[in-house]
């Protein structure tokens, strides 16, 4: 067997077509490859940016709602020194009441009806309507930290 015997040559050119075949093949897989990885990188970093925004998030309006809870509790505290001024003007009226009564019937002689008495009625009215006034500032209280906590946990989503 010598060089120019054909299946030499034959088997030489089966070689260089299956090595030609054989790299082509690689360079196609080895692209697909690198597409797929690029493609992998970027949603690693999309899922990561995603992520990193959940958690600013959720900090963010974490606290606002510290930030609600407070005011909340800073109206309630305000709302019982309030009313432990309402019920120390309510003594102070029950007293100004009792003393008045005692010097009109020292005057007129006669007891009157207590529940005619126009002081009472009076008092009776106070002590209702600044009750009415006190559950309504309660609740505007509420009304109006829920809103602004609302609207700052709406501003702070749309701002991302």
């Amino acid at each position: 067997m010598t060089w120019l015997d054909p299946r030499v040559w034959g088997v030489l050119l089966l070689a260089v077509v299956l090595a030609a075949g054989g790299g082509y093949w690689k360079g196609h897989h080895d692209a697909d490859q690198s597409a797929t990885v690029s493609m992998q990188v970027k949603q690693i970093k999309d899922l990561t940016d995603a992520n990193t925004l959940y958690r600013q998030t959720n900090q963010t309006l974490a606290g606002i709602s510290i930030d609600a809870k407070k005011s909340a509790d800073q109206a309630t505290s305000d709302a019982r020194a309030a009313d432990a001024v309402a019920d120390k003007l309510r003594k102070q009226l029950a007293e100004y009441i009792a003393s008045a009564r005692n010097s009109s019937t020292a005057s007129a002689g006669a007891p009157a009806d207590s529940g005619t008495d126009p002081l009472d009625l009076l008092a009776g009215l106070f002590s209702r309507a600044d009750q009415a006034a006190g559950d309504l500032a309660k609740f505007a209280d509420a009304a109006h930290i829920a809103g602004l906590a609302c609207e700052r946990s709406y501003d702070a989503l749309t701002a991302q």
